[in-house]
């Protein structure tokens, strides 16, 4: 059998009816024979007594069942309540508290009409008033908050007033101030055009302004010409909405989320005004399911390392960051701007070993202190460095799913973001050079010229924070879950980090340092020469090139093409990719390519750019000269033609002749050039001149006198005759 408590709220089923009756029990007899109850839905309705088995055999058989009555006219905290609706329920209260108080003798109707005659002799309330507080008292759960007046239920709040001849609205406080118009549909239409057309607008013009544009556009009834001006005309205040309704009509109808989009843009909405119900942990099951990356300009201006008084700017700061601990997993300072190369470096220093890298900075660590060595399996970065082909290595080889947030959408990796902020409180802003504000006042210092850290003793401070961040941060703000907190792990960065190890692993990735700086170099495609392997203009060497003849094989054969990997930074070596990329060779700057040695290839490229261009701009120059040359041979050449021609036509030779005697020829042709071509080493038409013969040779012996002689030609032996006949046949043929 059902028990049956005070307050239940029974919903019957009438027979042979789709009506069903609402009541709550108000008192059950001790010995459970008959209980009071009063019905829910009536207004003149009085406690009735009704047997007990009624009810449970009525719940029993299914006729009845017990439902949750709600009022939403009574308000559950009291806190919530206005002191003016407090002082109305306490008199409420006085005037039937001692009726209902007095259980069960207040459910008889004589008994409860005698105590009601009794209250009106000591209060003047009229007796329908008492019967309408007992009535919300006994239907409301007798609970005293039943009696707070119900003003929500006055006045149809919510809904519209249909327009009449008489003005809504309160009254007036002064006479002759504009009282407006009822706003019908008509001008409510008017009024949200005004607001789509004037307020929800890139411009972000005022209320105000809205309002004024919207009564030009709208009410105008026609316009006044002056000079070139269209001005509009206005009907009377009185019969235009005040600035009041407008308002009123705005704030009643406005769509925020709309109004924030249309005038501040989509993307600003979804940075800064949309709904946070989410937390970026939530995304990660534990240390490695994510990583954010990203990149700031620190706001310190440094010098140089090899000249201090040289002012080089503000250092690139990437860091890498673990959703899930907040562990600083890897992170990179530097001169490279937000790029492909500065995310490599991040990338690459999050897979070293901490240990060494901190060694090279002078920081001497242990390896529980920053102990991340290891790639994750999804990496979020902005749109920039890792988008388009770079980062596919990353996926494929790596198996690093990359993610890229939406443009202008630095809330999707906020956790690194917070960092930037954090790194500028906590360290950086005290650092001398450091940007105090981002606008100086006339006269102020520059605070540039207070630069005194190198970028070397910049990173050192950064190691530091990094160190600091991971094993002291103590975040209170972070959301352990229930085994966290049964396990009593300190929301450290480092117990996290080390938490997540033991009890969410499977997601870390652990690669040679070498394969992974491999995978996130630029890749490209180099030729095979017999010069060396040529890459952007330069030539390499390497030993397994050497070992496999790879250079007499292209000399032989033809050219192909290799894959490659290159650090942008420098020429001086490039890397071969072997096996998908699980294996690699070093290849060298030959010796030749000196002028190449330690240069970027971006400054490779210009310098062959500027000789292309060099060459270009000769080429003109080579052209004309080339005219010129060709010219020449050509008028030598027709006067040779000319001259030959006419020695023919005089002479009796037949064709067979002139062959024949081409040695002969040769032979004679060669005397005389020998005569010509004999080296003297004065000048033969001074020789009847001693002085200029004393003057101009220089004897090999002082007694003897110099005399001219004339060339001496040895006699040819055996061989050089032999030589000089297959010469002379190898030109006739």
């Amino acid at each position: 059998m059902q028990l049956l408590y005070e307050n239940m709220v029974v919903e019957w089923q009438l027979p042979e009816s789709d009506l069903c009756q609402v009541e709550r029990i108000l008192w059950i007899s001790p010995n459970k024979e008959y209980l009071y109850c009063i019905a829910m839905d009536d207004d003149k309705a009085f406690p009735v007594m009704k047997p007990y088995s009624e009810y449970a055999v009525g719940l029993d058989s299914k006729m009845c069942k017990l439902v949750e009555w709600v009022n939403d006219s009574v308000p559950v905290v009291d806190s919530d309540i206005a002191l003016e609706h407090v002082a109305l329920r306490e008199k409420s209260w006085d005037v039937i508290k001692d009726i209902v108080l007095d259980e069960p003798n207040c459910f008889d109707k004589s008994f409860r009409g005698a105590r009601i005659r009794e209250v009106q002799e000591r209060s003047p309330v009229h007796k329908s008033t008492i019967y309408r507080y007992l009535r919300r008292y006994w239907q409301g759960g007798k609970m005293k908050n039943t009696l707070l007046p119900h003003y929500n239920n006055c006045g149809s709040y919510g809904k519209d007033r249909s327009p009449t001849d008489v003005k809504r609205g309160r009254p007036r406080k002064f006479e002759n101030e504009p009282v407006g118009i009822n706003i019908d549909e008509e001008i409510k239409q008017l009024l949200r055009s005004g607001i789509r057309l004037f307020y929800n607008t890139k411009e972000k013009s005022p209320l105000k302004h809205a309002y004024q544009k919207t009564l030009e556009k709208f009410f105008a009834n026609g316009y006044r010409k002056e000079g070139q001006a269209l001005i509009p005309i206005l009907p009377p205040p009185e019969k235009l909405p005040t600035f009041g309704q407008y308002k009123y009509w705005f704030q009643k109808e406005m769509n925020l989320e709309d109004t924030l989009k249309s005038r501040l843009g989509k993307k600003r909405y979804e940075l800064n005004y949309r709904p946070i119900l989410g937390s970026s942990t939530q995304e990660s099951f534990g240390p490695g399911s994510r990583f954010q990356i990203d990149a700031t300009v620190a706001d310190v201006y440094l010098v140089s390392e090899y000249q201090r008084e040289w002012i080089i700017g503000r250092p690139i700061i990437y860091i890498v960051i673990d959703v899930f601990s907040r562990y600083i997993t890897g992170m990179y300072i530097g001169l490279e701007g937000p790029s492909w190369v500065g995310a490599m470096m991040a990338l690459a220093n999050t897979t070293a070993d901490k240990v060494r890298y901190c060694a090279e900075y002078g920081i001497e660590i242990t390896e529980s202190e920053w102990v991340s060595s290891h790639l994750p399996q999804k990496l979020t970065a902005d749109r920039g460095e890792l988008e388009g082909s770079q980062p596919t290595r990353l996926i494929d080889v790596l198996g690093v799913d990359v993610e890229n947030a939406p443009p202008y959408r630095a809330d999707w990796k906020g956790i690194v973001e917070q960092q930037f902020r954090l790194a500028n409180l906590r360290s950086i802003q005290f650092i001398p050079g450091a940007i105090k504000e981002r606008y100086r006042e006339r006269g102020e210092r520059d605070y540039r010229l207070d630069a005194k850290l190198t970028l070397r003793e910049f990173t050192q401070i950064m190691i530091q924070y990094v160190l600091y961040h991971n094993n002291n941060h103590h975040m209170l703000w972070y959301d352990r879950n229930e085994f966290m907190v049964a396990d009593n792990v300190s929301p450290v960065p480092q117990e996290l980090w080390q938490w997540g190890i033991v009890n969410r692993t499977g997601r870390l990735k652990k690669l040679p340092e070498a394969m992974v700086k491999l995978n996130l170099l630029p890749q490209g495609e180099a030729t095979v020469t017999s010069a060396g392997i040529q890459f952007k203009g330069v030539h390499y060497g390497s030993d397994l090139a050497m070992r496999e003849q790879w250079f007499v094989k292209a000399r032989v054969g033809k050219t192909w093409r290799v894959k490659v990997c290159y650090d942008p930074r420098s020429t001086n070596e490039i890397y071969l990719w072997l096996d998908d990329g699980r294996q690699f060779e070093v290849c060298t700057l030959l010796d030749r390519e000196e002028r190449y040695l330690n240069k970027r290839f971006e400054e490779v490229d210009d310098l062959l750019e500027i000789e292309r261009y060099h060459g270009r701009h000769h080429e003109v120059n080579n052209m004309l000269a080339k005219i010129d040359l060709d010219a020449q041979t050509k008028a030598i050449v027709e006067q040779a033609t000319k001259k030959t021609d006419e020695a023919l036509r005089n002479s009796d030779k037949s064709n067979n002749q002139r062959v024949k005697g081409i040695r002969k020829n040769r032979s004679e042709e060669k005397q005389l050039n020998r005569q010509q071509e004999v080296f003297q080493l004065y000048e033969p038409h001074a020789a009847e001149d001693k002085s200029v013969i004393a003057d101009n040779v220089v004897p090999m012996k002082q007694d003897e006198p110099p005399k001219a002689k004339e060339a001496y030609i040895p006699p040819a032996d055996k061989l050089s005759k032999i030589k000089a006949y297959l010469q002379e046949e190898g030109e006739e043929e």
